[in-house]
């Protein structure tokens, strides 16, 4: 805040005349951005969840459906990433520059990439390379030695992807109502 050095007696008198100038908004368009992404991500997980249960509902073959439902998210996982890592990247860069507010927002944003990674680099493939080996027993996966092993591995990835809707639905919120100085 700078101090208006012309007339700063009639503020005295008029209880209405500023004495200070309000500070301007320098990084409107960047946390406008940030804004957009994270509205952006929130919707897009959510769209993933009910992608995966449509495939779920929609089809008979269980099987079928959840290498539908894997593949929706593997290939929504580089735009995810792409998405948490701007944000995150951003967000550093107007900490640097003074909106401390955006603070809020890294340990969700960390927790974000690692979910999405672990979930799409790992926990996938190993469940399409447990199905794979389950097909060329000539048994679907829920009837072979696998499945335990399996059941644990979708049990986690489905833990992990209500981590993404809460961790996006959490960095929307925060970025919902922040302001620059």
């Amino acid at each position: 805040m700078k101090l208006i050095p012309t007339l700063c007696c009639s503020a005295l008198i008029n209880p209405f005349y500023p004495m200070v100038e309000a500070p301007i908004n320098r990084y409107h368009l960047p946390c406008r951005l940030l804004r957009l992404l994270s509205y952006l991500l929130a919707g897009a997980i959510i769209a993933q969840a009910l992608g995966c249960l449509a495939a779920d509902l929609a089809m008979e073959d269980k099987q079928v459906s959840g290498m539908m439902a894997h593949l929706l998210m593997q290939h929504l996982s580089y735009y995810f990433l792409g998405c948490a890592f701007v944000l995150l990247s951003l967000s550093n860069i107007l900490i640097k520059r003074g909106i401390s507010q955006l603070k809020a927002i890294r340990l969700p944003s960390l927790i974000l990439i690692v979910s999405i990674a672990f979930t799409s680099f790992l926990l996938v493939p190993r469940m399409d390379y447990l199905r794979e080996t389950a097909l060329l027993d000539g048994t679907p996966v829920m009837l072979s030695p696998f499945a335990n092993y399996f059941a644990i591995l979708n049990g986690i990835t489905f833990f992990l992807l209500c981590i993404q809707i809460f961790s996006s639905f959490l960095i929307a919120w925060r970025l919902s109502d922040t302001q620059s100085p």
